[in-house]
C-alpha cells in the first residue's frame, strides 16, 4: 500500500516489444581495475560501449567491459521493486485514475513520474590522476573518467581509489542511495563494490516488499589479447554459461553468484574455455564473472543506525535463466504475474536447490544436476540473455526506515596468461591436471559436473584448470567481504608516477619519472618498471626493472640495453608500497606483500621503435627480412606487422648513415617511396618502410631495388623481395 506510480514491466525484452523507450540519463564510467561499466544515473540500461581491447593498451590485462544493454547489478542497475498488492492514484489525460494493483512490480529505471527520478547528482572522483606522459618528445593525450578530486571527502573515510554516487527515487517512494567503490590495489582490483541504502521516504507502509537484483556478462568486451583476431568459429560467446550460487546451504561461508564458460554442443569437440586452436589453442574465456553478497540487512530504523546488521538468510531467492522462457502457468498463479512469479521464489521452489536451508528459496543449479549443457536447463534459452538473480525479502517496510545491501561484483579466475598456457599445452596433447584439487575428477567443478559429450581426458584436465577459478572468485569474495566488514580501509595504493617521459638513442631506451607522492607514503617500497615487444598477444610483459624503499629522488632514470633493434616496445612504470605483516586492516592473505599501483592508471598506449647505430660504409647496409614474407611469425611478434603503426608490415634498413636518401624502384625502374633519413638522435642508422608507396598503395609482390645515397654523392644499391 502505497502511493502514485505508473506500472511497465522489468523485462528488457518485453519493454522493447511494447515499444517503450528508456529515458535518457547521465551516465559516468568505472575503468579502474579489471571490471570496467557505465554507470547511468537512473538505474537504466545504457549502451556505452567501453572497448579495452584495442583503445587503452595493447591487450595486456584482463578486462571485461560490460556494455551496459542490459541492467546490471554492478551498479545497481536494474533494481526492482515487488509488492503483492498496491493501491495508488495517478492522472493520465487529465483524468485521475484510482487503482489497485495485484502484484506490482516496479523497476528503479521509471522517469516517467516524480517518483521515479535522480533526485541527487551523480558524481564520480578520483583519489589519483594519470601521470602526464611523453614519448620521444611527444606529449600522449589520454581521455580521462570520472574527476581528480583528492581532496573528495568520501575518501577520508575509505581508502577507496574511485567513488560515483547518485540517489533515484521511485514510484514506490523509495529513495536508494548507490554507491560504487572501487579500489585499484593490486589484491583488491578484481571486484567493484555496490553500497545501496534504500529509505521509505513517505507515509505508507510498504507490505512485503522484494528487493530484486540481476546480473549477466551476455554482452561484455574482454581484453583478451584480441590480436590476432580468432576466427570466425573460435570467437567467444559469453551467454554460452555455467551459472551457480554459492550461499544457499547450510554452512556456505559465503553468498556467491558466478558464472563461467560453458562448452558450446552445436560445436565439435569441447570449447569450453574458447580455446583458439589457431593461436595454439590459447583460452579467451578462462575467466569468471561473480557477484556476492557483502551485506543485506533487515529494515532498521534511520534513527538507530545499530539496526543495520547482516542477515545472512538474504537473498532468500536465487534463480537463473533467461527472463522469457522460465516455465510459467498463469492459471497456477494467484498472482497471474510471471515477473512477480520468479521474484517471489515461485520458480525456485518449482526447482529446488537440494538441501537448500530451510525456508529459502533458491534454485538448483545447472551445472549441478548432471547435465552437459546448460541449454538443457529448464530456464535456458540458446541465444537468450540467462540473468543470475536474486531477491531479498520479503520486508515489511514503515515509513523512515532503511533497508542496507551490499554487493560486490567481480571478474577473477585463472587469468589470460595461465589461460595461453593451458590453451597450447592442450593443444600439443601435453597438459597435466592441476595440482591440489578438491574433487579428482572434476576439480573444483560440482561433483556431478557433467563434462561435454565425448571429451577426451586433454579436454576434462582443460575444463579443471578452468575451474580453478572458482577459487579465485571465493579468493576475490572473501576479500571483499573482508573489505567491507573492515570498513573499507583496506590498504591504500600507492599512487602512479606523476610525470613519465621514454626516448631511444641508437642503444637503448631511456624512461624517466618521478613520483613524490608515493615517496611520502611510510610503506613506500620502490617501483618496477615492465615491457613488452609489440601490441599481439604473443609476447607478454616482462619485468626490467625492479627497486626498493632506498630509491627515492626528484627523479629516477633506467636505460633498457635489451629490446631488440625496430621491435616495437611498450612500457609502464609502476610504484610499490608494502602491506604491513601486522596491519589489522589487511586480509590476512596479503599481509606483508608487495602492491602496485593502479595498471589501469598507466595507459601505455604508444610503443618506442628503437632505432640502431649508424655507420658510413654503404656496403654494410641491411634489409630485413629479406625476402619480406607477410607470414613470417617474427613479423608479429616484433610488432612489424603492428595493426595501427604498421597494418601492411614493415621492411627496415640497418647500418645507415646519420644522413641519407633512401629511393626505392620497382624491378621495371619505376619510383616508388623515397625516404629522406635525417635521424634527430645521434648515431642512429635504422630507417622503416610501411611498404605504402608515395600514393598510399600496399606494394605487391616482387622484386624491389633499393638506392641508397650519402650527401656526398656516394651511391649503393641492394635488391629485397616482397611476398606475399
Amino acid at each position: 500500500m502505497i502511493s502514485k506510480g505508473f506500472n511497465f514491466l522489468i523485462s528488457l525484452i518485453l519493454m522493447s516489444s511494447c515499444g517503450i523507450v528508456w529515458a535518457q540519463s547521465p551516465t559516468t564510467t568505472i575503468r579502474l581495475g579489471h571490471l570496467w561499466f557505465g554507470m547511468p544515473g537512473n538505474g537504466g540500461p545504457m549502451n556505452v560501449n567501453i572497448d579495452p581491447s584495442t583503445s587503452f593498451f595493447p591487450n595486456d590485462y584482463g578486462i571485461m567491459a560490460d556494455r551496459g544493454q542490459y541492467p546490471q547489478a554492478f551498479t545497481g542497475a536494474g533494481i526492482v521493486l515487488a509488492v503483492p498488492h498496491w493501491h495508488h492514484t495517478f492522472v493520465r489525460n487529465k483524468v485521475t485514475i484510482d487503482t489497485v494493483e495485484i502484484p506490482a512490480v516496479y523497476s528503479y529505471i521509471n522517469t516517467y513520474l516524480q517518483n521515479g527520478r535522480i533526485i541527487g547528482s551523480l558524481t564520480n572522483y578520483l583519489r589519483y590522476n594519470y601521470p602526464s606522459q611523453t614519448i620521444n618528445g611527444g606529449s600522449v593525450p589520454v581521455a580521462g573518467f570520472g574527476t581528480y578530486n583528492p581532496s573528495y571527502s568520501g575518501f577520508t573515510n575509505t581508502t577507496a581509489d574511485e567513488i560515483a554516487d547518485v540517489v533515484d527515487s521511485s514510484v514506490f517512494g523509495v529513495t536508494v542511495d548507490r554507491k560504487v567503490l572501487v579500489w585499484s590495489q593490486s589484491y583488491n582490483n578484481d571486484y567493484a563494490v555496490g553500497d545501496f541504502i534504500f529509505t521509505n521516504v513517505l507515509q505508507d507502509t510498504l507490505d512485503s516488499l522484494y528487493i530484486n537484483l540481476q546480473e549477466t556478462a551476455a554482452n561484455a568486451i574482454f581484453s583478451n589479447g584480441n590480436d590476432p583476431a580468432p576466427l570466425t568459429n573460435e570467437t567467444y560467446d559469453p551467454t554460452i554459461s555455467w551459472q551457480h550460487y554459492y550461499g544457499g546451504r547450510p554452512g556456505d561461508s559465503l553468498r556467491v553468484f558466478f558464472e563461467y564458460s560453458a562448452d558450446d554442443p552445436a560445436k565439435p569437440g569441447d570449447n569450453m574455455g574458447a580455446p583458439v586452436g589457431s593461436s595454439n589453442g590459447r583460452l579467451i574465456a578462462p575467466n569468471m564473472t561473480y557477484y556476492a553478497i557483502l551485506h543485506a540487512s533487515q529494515p532498521y530504523d534511520s534513527t538507530n543506525p545499530s539496526g543495520d546488521q547482516d542477515d545472512a538468510s538474504e537473498p532468500a531467492v536465487t534463480y537463473s535463466g533467461v527472463s522469457n522462457v522460465l516455465p510459467y502457468v498463469s492459471s497456477d498463479d494467484q498472482y497471474g504475474n510471471k515477473n512477480f512469479f520468479a521474484v517471489r521464489g515461485a520458480f525456485s521452489d518449482m526447482d529446488p536447490m537440494t538441501g537448500e536451508i530451510a525456508g529459502s528459496h533458491h534454485c538448483e543449479n545447472p551445472d549441478e544436476i548432471g547435465i552437459s549443457s546448460p541449454f538443457f536447463f529448464p530456464s535456458a534459452e540458446r541465444g537468450g540473455v540467462s540473468y543470475r538473480t536474486c531477491s531479498f525479502g520479503p520486508y515489511t517496510f514503515y515509513p523512515g526506515q532503511k533497508i542496507h545491501i551490499v554487493i560486490a561484483s567481480g571478474f577473477t579466475g585463472i587469468g589470460f596468461d595461465k589461460g595461453k598456457e593451458v590453451g597450447d599445452e592442450w593443444l600439443h596433447r601435453t597438459l597435466q591436471d592441476p595440482p591440489n584439487m578438491p574433487d579428482p575428477n572434476t576439480g573444483w567443478l560440482p561433483p556431478t559436473f557433467q563434462f561435454p559429450t565425448g571429451a577426451t581426458e586433454f579436454d576434462k584436465s582443460k575444463d579443471r584448470w578452468i575451474s580453478m577459478g572458482i577459487d579465485s572468485v571465493m579468493l576475490s569474495a572473501s576479500r571483499a567481504k573482508w573489505n567491507y566488514d573492515h570498513g573499507y580501509q583496506i590498504p591504500q595504493a600507492p599512487p602512479p608516477p606523476q610525470a613519465v617521459s621514454i626516448s631511444y638513442t641508437s642503444h637503448a631506451d631511456s624512461i624517466m619519472w618521478s613520483d613524490p607522492q608515493a615517496e611520502s607514503m611510510p610503506n613506500f617500497a620502490g617501483y618496477r618498471i615492465m615491457r613488452r615487444i609489440s601490441a599481439f598477444d604473443t609476447v607478454a610483459y616482462v619485468q626490467v626493472y625492479d627497486s626498493d624503499s632506498t630509491d627515492v629522488g626528484v627523479s629516477h632514470f633506467f636505460i633498457d640495453s635489451t629490446a631488440m633493434y625496430l621491435a616495437n616496445a611498450y612500457y609502464y612504470v609502476q610504484s610499490k608500497a608494502r602491506i604491513g605483516i601486522t596491519d589489522p586492516n589487511a586480509d590476512p592473505t596479503t599481509r606483508g606483500k608487495i602492491i602496485y599501483s593502479g595498471r589501469t592508471l598507466y595507459p601505455n598506449t604508444r610503443s618506442i621503435p628503437r632505432p640502431g647505430p649508424a655507420q658510413n660504409d654503404l656496403s654494410k647496409i641491411r634489409i630485413v627480412p629479406n625476402p619480406y614474407n607477410v607470414k613470417d611469425p617474427l613479423q608479429v611478434v616484433t610488432g612489424r606487422l603492428d595493426p595501427v603503426l604498421a597494418p601492411f608490415g614493415t621492411i627496415a634498413f640497418f647500418n645507415l648513415p646519420s644522413v641519407c636518401t633512401i629511393k626505392i624502384y620497382t624491378e621495371n625502374g619505376d619510383l616508388v617511396y623515397t625516404i629522406n633519413h635525417n635521424q634527430k638522435i645521434a648515431d642512429a642508422g635504422t630507417e622503416q618502410w610501411n611498404l605504402l608507396t608515395s600514393s598510399q598503395q600496399v606494394a605487391y609482390s616482387g622484386v624491389y631495388i633499393a638506392v641508397f645515397q650519402k650527401p656526398d654523392g656516394e651511391t649503393s644499391f641492394q635488391k629485397f623481395i616482397i611476398v606475399r
